[in-house]
């Protein structure tokens, strides 16, 4: 019987509603997050995971760098607790963005896709496995079920945890090591014991690829019995015969199946190809981490909260650097003009989802241009986003202006670091304590790109990003 029912509160925050989903190893509910006012998913895990403390440390360490990790292709895990149950045991549970949908596995259950709308399907997944490769995040477990469709394109479910929540492969209890998984969709190389490799979930990718475009599997793979005796044969994956599909792409498919790791394209490389690379999608933030208060914060009405005088504006710094700053900003303009022209779009066994998303009506599939190789971006420059409608909005894309910059070696990692955790303490103070600091973060950005420790273009756009957080704020314009 499950642990939970309908209306149980967990740590006073998050409020069941109903169970939306039931495997062997966890189950998902609908609930209401009482502090942010939004629903989540919660997905418990079996009482069985959490009896073994160096599991459950597990869970916990993958749950953290999974929750670093936000990407429009990704699902968003939002916290992890331990719901003690009346006997003594503990639940490990997990929050998530709870994504309106239905799964890949359902829409396949009516034949294969039309190959462009595959294709730019497995570019957006590949886009969320080249961002959390990126951060070291290996999600050990890609499959139609772990892919929701939704109204904005793909969404890849239980990044760095879906496979806490699978069968166990032969080998695991040999080894020590939580080697899970779907078996059609594991690479060759996981049942020798080792750490996580991303080339695994590129060879999961290949093979869900390959379904999507033709309705079957590469290989006839169903249980943990015919992975052995594939390794052991190495049947050659049958070539691909699909009417329209660009021969790279085929070749491309095959090479994510091939048997030594090293032999398959990157997932930054697939996504590119496939039409999810940059400048296509926005990039990847790294949200910062919060220590978790005891008792959540108090939100406050903003209709009810009394009127504060505006802050006092802090003194004007000298002029730095302002011609050459005009003249990379315009730059800068220009290049982001040039990168929109080539944007793209997409909307796009056993295969039972592990993630959190109720299955609702199935959203419109968007037809899909029937280009071949998108447009190499024309500019190193990195793009401004849109100015912040608020300070938690503003945090986020700083931290994506960082990471972008810092894939493109375009400010040193060291001083990136820097840079986010001082524009996370920007809100934290008096008002003008806060306008002090804003001055700072500008100074200090002009003094490292006389350093070289960051290009103009970055400088130039993190400045502007600046100066959009200091006209929300109601200071004066100290540029």
């Amino acid at each position: 019987m499950s642990p939970f029912t309908p209306m149980l509160r967990l740590h006073d925050r998050y409020v069941l509603r109903e169970r939306i989903g039931l495997g062997g190893m966890s189950e998902v509910w609908r609930a209401d997050d009482e502090v942010l006012h939004r629903p989540v998913a919660v997905k418990a895990l079996a009482t069985q995971l959490a009896a073994d403390p160096q599991l459950r440390a597990t869970i916990q360490r993958e749950a953290r760098a999974a929750a670093r990790l936000t990407h429009p292709h990704v699902t968003q895990v939002y916290d992890y607790g331990e719901a003690t149950l009346p006997d003594g045991s503990l639940v490990p549970y997990l929050v998530m963005e709870l994504v309106e949908g239905r799964t890949l596995a359902d829409r396949l259950a009516g034949g294969p896709l039309a190959w462009p709308d595959a294709v730019r399907l497995a570019g957006q997944v590949a886009a969320a496995l080249a961002a959390a490769h990126k951060l070291g995040v290996v999600h050990r477990d890609i499959k139609p079920g772990n892919v929701m469709l939704t109204e904005t394109g793909a969404k890849v479910l239980d990044f760095g945890i879906a496979s806490l929540a699978g069968p166990r492969h032969p080998l695991a209890g040999q080894t020590g090591e939580l080697l899970m998984g779907t078996p059609a969709y594991f690479a060759p190389e996981r049942m020798t014991p080792g750490p996580a490799n991303p080339a695994s979930d590129v060879y999961a990718l290949g093979t869900l690829l390959y379904r999507t475009l033709t309705g079957r599997a590469p290989l006839p793979v169903q249980t943990w019995e015919d992975v052995l005796d594939v390794q052991a044969r190495r049947p050659p994956v049958p070539p691909l015969h699909v009417p329209g599909l660009p021969a790279d792409v085929a070749e491309l498919t095959l090479a994510c199946l091939a048997v030594d790791p090293a032999r398959r394209p990157t997932a930054a490389q697939l996504a590119t190809r496939f039409g999810a690379g940059q400048p296509a999608d926005p990039p990847t933030a790294i949200l910062p981490t919060i220590a978790r208060a005891e008792q959540p914060p108090t939100l406050i009405d903003r209709a009810a909260a009394p009127v504060r005088p505006a802050p006092p504006p802090a003194p004007p710094r000298p002029p730095a650097r302002s011609n050459r700053l005009i003249g990379v900003l315009v730059a800068a303009g220009l290049a982001l003009l040039l990168g929109l022209v080539g944007t793209l779009l997409f909307d796009g066994n056993s295969d039972a989802p592990t993630g959190a998303g109720p299955v609702s009506s199935a959203p419109a599939e968007q037809s899909a241009p029937e280009s071949s190789t998108p447009p190499e971006p024309t500019s190193t420059a990195p793009s401004t986003p849109p100015a912040p409608a608020n300070p938690r909005e503003f945090a986020a894309q700083f931290a994506a202006l960082l990471q972008q910059a810092v894939a493109n070696d375009q400010i040193d990692r060291k001083f990136a670091n820097e840079l986010r955790d001082k524009a996370a303490e920007l809100d934290r103070g008096k008002p003008k304590d806060r306008a002090k600091r804003l001055d700072d973060l500008r100074e200090k950005i002009d003094e490292a790109a006389d350093d070289g420790k960051v290009d103009d273009g970055t400088a130039a756009a993190l400045q502007q990003l600046l100066d959009a957080y200091g006209q929300l704020r109601g200071y004066r314009d100290q540029g």
